[in-house]
């Protein structure tokens, strides 16, 4: 029990000692879209999701970064064998966590990222759960913070690339915004997440 207690010790010290640290809710929504011909019949799948979430940066100059969010989100899927359609109650959650080294301008970090789907079609439930290695960094640029990444490096069938930034006012608030695109060529895949918090 004690050495749980140490834990949550471990993130507060990390927080404190932090120079710059933000907090960030989100709206999310997501869109895919597949397509595929079996035997002369279209099959397809189009999916759109929408949610909410929650960030959390934390950089320390010449030291220590780390990043992590959730997401949840709700939606329908319609699936269609030729002209005949259904419609299923789709959930998604999402979490992933990051860490790098603050070298000045540059932030270069190496995370993972986890996400779990269900379906519900008919009473019918199907679930999958896709989990990845990601990497990329972060440019600072005066009151601007500019984000790239590449999610699910070891899974080239869930492969995505994100870019985004933060902007700080000064009055602490920050302003945030995420797109993201599946690099899969068979699917059509879109990811955007607004988000807005403070600095501390």
């Amino acid at each position: 029990m004690k050495k749980l207690l140490v834990l949550p010790l471990v993130f507060l010290s990390l927080g404190v000692i932090a120079d710059e640290r933000f907090i960030l809710g989100s709206f999310d929504r997501e869109s895919t879209e597949a397509e595929s011909s079996l035997l002369g019949v279209t099959l397809s799948a189009e999916a759109t999701l929408n949610g909410f979430g929650a960030r959390l940066f934390s950089f320390k100059d010449e030291g220590l970064y780390l990043g992590g969010g959730f997401s949840f989100l709700q939606g329908d899927t319609d699936l269609c064998v030729g002209s005949d359609c259904m419609s299923a109650d789709t959930t998604q959650t999402m979490f992933s966590g990051e860490i790098g080294r603050d070298l000045g301008q540059w932030t270069p970090f190496v995370g993972f990222n986890f996400s779990s789907t269900e379906v519900d079609l008919m009473g019918e439930t199907d679930s999958d759960e896709i989990t990845g290695l990601s990497a990329g960094l972060w440019l600072e640029l005066d009151t601007f913070k500019l984000r790239g990444a590449v999610n699910s490096l070891d899974d080239e069938d869930n492969r995505s690339i994100h870019g985004g930034l933060l902007f700080q006012m000064d009055n602490k608030f920050v302003f945030g915004a995420d797109f993201g695109m599946l690099l899969d060529d068979e699917v059509d895949g879109f990811r955007f997440s607004l988000q807005i918090g403070r600095s501390f």
